[in-house]
């Protein structure tokens, strides 16, 4: 009998040692998942002439960042040699661009992300920071720039297509000699608009979705013009950035 008993005290402590830990169990909450976004495939869509091009992908977006002089002007050492000639910019500020490149059999299309910064200190980085980067690609309308590659002035966005074997720019382009020189306001009814900007998932790496919807002028090399429309542009990359700077 008294082995009984023990058997029974026994089996009522683990039957309460058992409801414990099932209560436990039930009032401690469960930790929120954190917020991610699944990246998604690049692609790009535009028509030129009446012709739709388009490409989709994972991995056909190329991404590379970069810097030139802002507020350049043209400037001849020798006035009696126009073949000679220098972009000199103020010292004070950089163009930084975010160039993404689609290249496929069908598709040659480079969209440059443009914004003037002032230059870090002498001995530091030109790069801008991640919080001024982040800026290139605030949601809303952004303009065409019309002087990148030349004064380089104007914030904004820049197009290089190719169609038919002929490279068509969205901005009118210093070529020495050979420039012909654009009426200022010819990208006024133009449209680029970034209708999405997104961190993706954790385990991405950090990286960011971009969706654009655009309309651009494009000239070629001798000023002939055609119209890009009905873009529309998915993009997944990294971002390159300064870590010594905001």
């Amino acid at each position: 009998m008294k082995n009984l008993n023990l058997i029974y005290a026994f089996l009522l402590f683990s039957a309460f040692v058992s409801c414990k830990k099932d209560s436990n169990q039930e009032t401690t909450p469960n930790k929120p998942a954190l917020p991610a976004t699944t990246a998604i495939r690049d692609s790009v869509s535009y028509t030129i002439d009446g012709k739709t091009y388009s490409a989709g992908g994972v991995n056909i977006n190329s991404s590379s960042a970069g810097g030139q002089d802002a507020n350049r002007k043209l400037i001849y050492p020798d006035n009696t040699n126009k073949h000679v000639y220098s972009l000199v910019g103020a010292p004070d500020s950089v163009m930084y661009y975010q160039k993404n490149s689609i290249a496929t059999s069908d598709v040659h299309i480079q969209v440059f992300f443009l914004k003037k910064y002032i230059r870090n200190k002498a001995g530091t980085t030109w790069m801008p920071g991640l919080s001024d980067v982040l800026k290139l690609f605030t949601t809303g309308k952004h303009p065409l720039a019309e002087d990148f590659e030349w004064k380089n002035s104007q914030n904004g966005i820049a197009i290089n297509v190719s169609t038919n074997n002929e490279d068509y720019l969205s901005y009118n382009a210093y070529n020495g000699l050979n420039t012909v020189e654009l009426p200022p306001g010819f990208q006024k009814n133009s449209t680029f608009e970034i209708t999405s900007f997104t961190k993706s998932a954790f385990e991405d790496g950090g990286h960011y979705n971009l969706e654009a919807k655009f309309t651009a002028l494009v000239f070629d090399a001798a000023g002939h013009q055609k119209k890009l429309d009905n873009g529309y542009l998915r993009l997944h990359f990294d971002l390159s950035y300064s870590t010594r700077a905001n």
